[in-house]
This record gives C-alpha cells, structure tokens and sequence, in this order.
C-alpha cells in the first residue's frame, strides 16, 4: 500500500515524503522536476527500508491525472493514501500575468487535485479504506487580492475537499484539508520573501515540518479540517466572520502594500 504525493520535490511535498518514510510508508512521489525528485529518493532509501517510486509528471497539462491514475495502475501499485499537495500561485495584479498562467493554476490547483480524488476514491471506497488529504490555504477564507485566483483556487478546493468529507462520513474512508498559513517553502522565498515580518500582525513563518507535524496529529484525532497553529486559526476564524464591505478593502490595502515584490512559488 502506497502513499502518494503530488509536488513531492520540495517543500511541504518533501517533508510529508520524509516523515512518512520514517514510519514505514512505501511512497510514490510526484513532480516536474527529475533531479529533484531523484536525490529525495537517493536520501530516502539511504536511511529508510520503504520503496520510493518516481513519476515525472506536469500536473498542470490536461490528462495529467487520468495518465498519473492510469501509470498506478499498470505498475500495480495500490494507492491507500492520496496527499494532493502540488499547487502554484502568483503575485501581483490579475492583469500583470498571461491568461496561459492561470489557466495552468487552475489545471494544477483544482481541476488535478478534484480528478485525482475521483480516480483514487472510487479505487478506496472499492478496498474500503482509504486516506486523502488535499493541501489548501489560509488564503481560502477570504477573498485575496493581488493573489486573486491562486485564493479562490484554494477556497474552491477547501469547499470541494470539506463536502467530500461529508459525504464520506460513517464509512472507513478518512479526508483532511489542511490550510496552512505562511510556511517557509519556494512559494514565498519566489517573492522574496523569507519571512512574515514584512506582515503587519501575522503570525511566524511555519516551517513545512511542522506543518506535516500538524497534519498527521489531526489525522491521528478524526479532524477533516486543520489550520496548523493557533494564530493562524485565530486569523481564519477571523477572516471567515469579517464582514466583506469591512474586510476586502482592508486586505486589498494590506496586500497592495506588502506584496508589491512579484513572484510566483509553490508548495
């Protein structure tokens, strides 16, 4: 039984490989970049008695998932969890970047992630039993100007994975969204951004082992939601009960302000 994981190369993808390694989980990782991929897979088996497969994949062409699904198969392996962690964003105004560029986001962060769910799903609920975990954002609770359509690809998959998860109350397959705040991976050091501190108010840099650290406590209890950190919850809660005429100007001014450098970055 694998565990699988999109944008494994790097980031929150690269530590939820190595932790999960370490407790004995045969993996599949996947991502666009090969060398990347294969040095994890050199340290991981260097250290770890757990089989590491590589897919060299570009999750934001069109049938990405359907071939990713496909390849399991045929390779016989059996997929038992499922951690859609693979996503992009990019800063700046909605104007500021071609269409091509969004157009890929959305294949990336929510037509993949959606379509791997039903592939891998209907092959769970089959075996019944089954892990998914789809990686949103803190930027699903709001809307995120100057972050436009990466935030409303997260609050899709936020809605989709949470409804999900109510449809599969009472039965042995589990599914957690997790919505991690600002976490010290090449999404935010893109855009030159090394820290928070350039933040008014929000809480520390997360580093992705603690967000892996988050997650898997929260799987272990039976949440299907976590926002890792309690300021980020405390955030969350806040952004998701402000009312809009209050809140979209005051995050269009701060982000307008804090996010003049642009970039773009992934998980």
């Amino acid at each position: 039984m694998y565990t699988l994981i999109t944008g494994a190369s790097r980031g929150i993808g690269a530590a939820f490989a190595k932790r999960l390694a370490a407790d004995g989980h045969p993996l599949i990782l996947v991502a666009r970049d090969s060398a990347q991929l294969q040095a994890l897979k050199v340290e991981i088996e260097s250290t770890q008695a757990v089989p590491v497969e590589v897919v060299v994949a570009d999750l934001s062409m069109p049938g990405a998932a359907e071939a990713l699904h496909a390849q399991c198969q045929q390779a016989g392996w059996t997929v038992s969890q499922l951690i859609n962690n693979a996503g992009f964003g990019r800063f700046g105004e909605f104007q500021a970047h071609p269409a091509t560029t969004y157009t890929a986001m959305l294949q990336l962060n929510v037509a993949t992630p959606m379509l791997l769910a039903h592939y891998f799903l209907a092959d769970m609920r089959q075996r019944g039993q089954g892990t998914l975990i789809n990686v949103a954002s803190m930027a699903a609770f709001q809307p995120t100007p100057y972050l436009a359509v990466y935030g409303a690809s997260k609050a899709f998959l936020l809605s989709f994975s949470e409804a999900l998860a109510g449809e599969c109350i009472g039965t042995p397959i589990r599914i957690l969204t997790i919505c991690p705040g600002a976490t010290a991976t090449d999404f935010f050091r893109a855009a030159g951004r090394e820290s928070t501190e350039h933040l008014q108010g929000a809480p520390p840099m997360q580093s992705a082992e603690e967000v892996v650290d988050f997650t898997l406590r929260a799987l272990r209890k039976g949440e299907r939601l976590l926002v890792p950190g309690w300021k980020n919850r405390l955030m969350a809660t806040l952004a998701s009960h402000t009312p809009r005429w209050l809140g979209l100007p005051l995050s269009a001014k701060v982000l307008r302000r804090q996010f003049d450098a642009k970039g773009d970055g992934e998980h």
